[in-house]
């Protein structure tokens, strides 16, 4: 059985909130929740979305005992035993293990830091710019010489994830 939250009323959740004219949403009660990470996917993205979430990107259907309230407070339903919603439950509420998700994050920011952050998109964007603001020579110069800009990431460790 999950272990029991305190309680607080919705009245009281909106004046500890940021502001009171918004109430963020809340997570889906899970019976193990530190176990699974859910999101919903558009089934109607296109006719192999839900193939390609499940088969390349390694989610997984939620299923109605992974929940521990009633799927009617969540606005879902059950069909094929799958949890839905929407008018026509185009909506899948999908799950993944949350240390799996973790790593995919992980390595996801890596690469885009990669990308972002690389030494040859850096120099590229260098000359690019350069070009655009002074021309084609100066373009020529910098690019013959950008080898000599070192580029060095200087986050701490705070920074890090």
């Amino acid at each position: 059985m999950a272990k029991s939250k305190p309680t607080i009323s919705v009245i009281e959740r909106r004046l500890q909130g940021p502001s009171v004219h918004r109430t963020s949403s809340q997570p889906i009660p899970l019976t193990e929740p530190d176990k699974w990470v859910l999101r919903w996917e558009n089934s109607q993205i296109a006719p192999d979305h839900m193939w390609n979430i499940v088969h390349n990107l390694g989610w997984q259907y939620a299923e109605p005992a992974d929940l521990d309230c009633d799927i009617a407070e969540i606005g879902a339903v059950v069909r094929d035993g799958r949890v839905v919603r929407g008018t026509r439950g185009d909506e899948v509420l999908m799950k993944m293990l949350t240390k799996d998700y973790k790593r995919i994050e992980k390595r996801k920011t890596e690469e885009n830091i990669k990308q972002t952050f690389g030494k040859k998109p850096i120099k590229d964007a260098i000359v690019a710019g350069v070009a655009a603001e002074h021309g084609d020579r100066a373009a020529d110069y910098v690019s013959k010489n950008v080898n000599a800009i070192k580029i060095r990431d200087q986050r701490g460790p705070e920074d890090s994830i």
